[in-house]
């Protein structure tokens, strides 16, 4: 096949935009920046991302109480602090230091909820399965399929109950009970992906609520792949050049591509 006559290359992040909305894939896809604006909410999220890349190093000390843990989860959020403008330097330079210890109090407003529960899996679980759990093999590695026409990183890759498997760290809100549907259809995404490179299934993924130290295992059904290849078909005839019709919803009062969002439909629209 000719190199001009592929079909756009996809990423897992793709899939999740278009459950946002399918124009901002449309838009994206033709060069218009999605423009994430830098607060201070998102800089805790961040903090709170590589708080949990932490876990594993914290988790595995000798011996861990209530007062203990929280001790150390207070360190490693220091150097996350104090790291994190050396990581993201491009994201960060336009950001003040007042905004980001305002971040640090948010997200050291957390850190007894994250031990409570942190203590509980350990408890619950055991250290060495909640260690395998959260111990990366390797971290944001690159994941691609050219039989799926995707690509993505997942936050880590972990080994348990001998199978490799992805994990996927969230530091935002978390459900009562499982997981987000977008949090679901990132997880059998990166399973079908890791499935493609080891040529082993993959039954199930992890994902970490950074934000509230919370573990959840979700086991990667039929309907949660078939789901993942839908999207993906839409995506690719989005990013081929189709326009989706405009759904309007909460997103567009500060949708940075607004202006461009005609709110016509065209017929064929009405069909995908």
């Amino acid at each position: 096949m000719p190199a001009d006559s592929r079909s756009p290359e996809m990423s897992v992040s793709d899939l999740i935009l278009y459950i946002s909305c399918p124009r901002r894939v449309y838009f994206t896809s033709r060069g218009f920046e999605l423009i994430a604006e830098m607060n201070a909410s998102r800089l805790e999220r961040m903090l709170l991302k590589e708080l949990a890349l932490t876990y594993p190093e914290i988790l595995n000390k000798c011996s861990l109480n209530a007062d203990s843990l929280y001790h150390e989860l207070d360190a490693a959020l220091d150097r996350a602090q104090k790291d994190l403008p050396l990581l993201f330097p491009g994201e960060l330079k336009e950001t003040g230091q007042e905004m980001l210890e305002e971040a640090a109090a948010a997200a050291r407003a957390r850190l007894q909820e994250i031990t409570s529960n942190l203590l509980l899996a350990l408890e619950e679980y055991g250290r060495e399965p909640l260690l395998a759990a959260v111990t990366p093999v390797k971290t944001e590695s690159l994941l691609s399929s050219a039989r799926l026409n995707l690509k993505g990183v997942p936050s880590k890759l972990v080994c348990f109950e001998g199978t490799l498997v992805p994990s996927i760290i969230r530091p935002g809100n978390c459900p009562t009970q499982g997981v987000w549907a977008s949090d679901r259809l990132r997880a059998a995404a990166f399973t079908l992906l890791l499935e493609n490179e080891s040529g082993k299934e993959v039954p199930f993924a992890f994902v970490e609520y950074a934000a509230f130290g919370l573990l959840r295992r979700v086991t990667v059904r039929s309907a949660d792949r078939r789901e993942v290849l839908k999207i993906s078909r839409r995506v690719e005839k989005i990013k081929a050049g189709f326009m989706p019709e405009k759904k309007e919803g909460k997103l567009c009062s500060h949708c940075s591509f607004a202006e461009h969002c005609s709110s016509g439909s065209s017929l064929m629209s009405k069909f995908f």
